[in-house]
């Protein structure tokens, strides 16, 4: 058996006129392609939700009842379901003509407190309304945690994750529906293992990255830079990649904070690809400017990841 390779914590600094003025924390994991975890950073063995992370996982669940089928869909239903997008146009207007092709409205949408096609979630959200309409389940109350669309999305994440089902902690998300957490291994074993789990769901999401997020995002800009790849953040520090070469690698913020996010998550992808991964637009994201209260650049933040 492979030893795993053990490092210590990756540190996002975010440094002022070149002083280091503050630092973010963040653990990670690398799977390979047979699921087994081969590197650490700091402890993965934290227990984190996945966010928006386990949307792919969810929109599974929709695939494989016959929803998806059942109304016809296709590589960019796939995509946007498993979103967490821009609110652009090319979202919004896919995302009303699923719901009416469902029979619904975006008043029918549970994922903010004035429904509407452009919020983030609302490809996922569609996603478990056609399946209530396709099985005849409540309509209005799909977003409950004991709702059967929750239950057997909750399933869905269980089995593809590989975790007992019970032994799932879930919460609420910020757009309503029922979320799940795991150590952040599970999440990068699980991303290793993409290509055999979501076959068509990870090949939606290539084919169509600027419906997964938008131009200028993380996901979408990685998912251009690496044919072959699969990148899927959450809310809090998590985000996930299925890599071109099999591996599955998870990154944790683990204060959750907005700014160490992406340089966190990038900096991991550089150590584990190499360089010439990074194209302009990831640089950007990888270290962006601290402005002040004139839009001067007078800083930036970044993130260290040791060897």
């Amino acid at each position: 058996m492979p030893r795993t390779a053990q490092h210590p914590e990756i540190l996002v600094q975010a440094r002022r006129g070149g002083t280091v003025e503050s630092v973010h924390r963040a653990c990670a994991a690398l799977a390979g392609p047979d699921g087994e975890i081969v590197a650490r950073w700091g402890d993965p063995g934290m227990v984190t939700f996945w966010r928006s992370a386990a949307k792919p996982l969810q929109a599974q669940a929709w695939l494989a009842d016959g929803t998806v089928a059942h109304f016809g869909w296709g590589a960019e239903e796939l995509a946007v379901m498993s979103a967490s997008h821009e609110g652009l146009d090319i979202h919004a207007t896919l995302v009303r003509r699923m719901l009416a092709d469902a029979g619904l409205e975006e008043r029918d949408l549970r994922c903010a407190a004035v429904p509407t096609a452009r919020h983030g979630c609302s490809g996922n959200h569609t996603g478990f309304l056609a399946a209530c309409v396709r099985h005849g389940w409540d309509v209005p109350t799909y977003q409950r945690p004991d709702h059967p669309a929750q239950r057997t999305a909750l399933r869905s994440f269980a089995a593809l994750a590989d975790v007992d089902e019970a032994a799932v902690a879930t919460g609420v998300d910020g757009c309503g529906i029922v979320c799940y957490a795991t150590p952040v291994t599970v999440a990068a074993v699980t991303f290793a293992l993409l290509p055999e789990l979501l076959p068509e769901i990870g090949a939606a999401m290539r084919t169509h990255p600027e419906l997964v997020a938008g131009p200028g995002t993380m996901d979408t800009e990685v998912m251009r830079a690496l044919p072959g790849a699969v990148s899927k953040y959450g809310a809090e520090g998590l985000s996930c990649f299925s890599l071109p070469d099999g591996r599955g690698l998870a990154v944790k913020v683990i204060d959750g904070a907005p700014r160490a996010h992406e340089p966190a998550a990038l900096a991991a992808l550089e150590a584990v690809l190499g360089p010439d991964v990074m194209t302009p637009e990831l640089r950007r994201l990888a270290r962006p400017a601290i402005e002040n209260d004139l839009g001067d650049a007078v800083g930036e933040v970044l993130a260290v990841v040791p060897e």
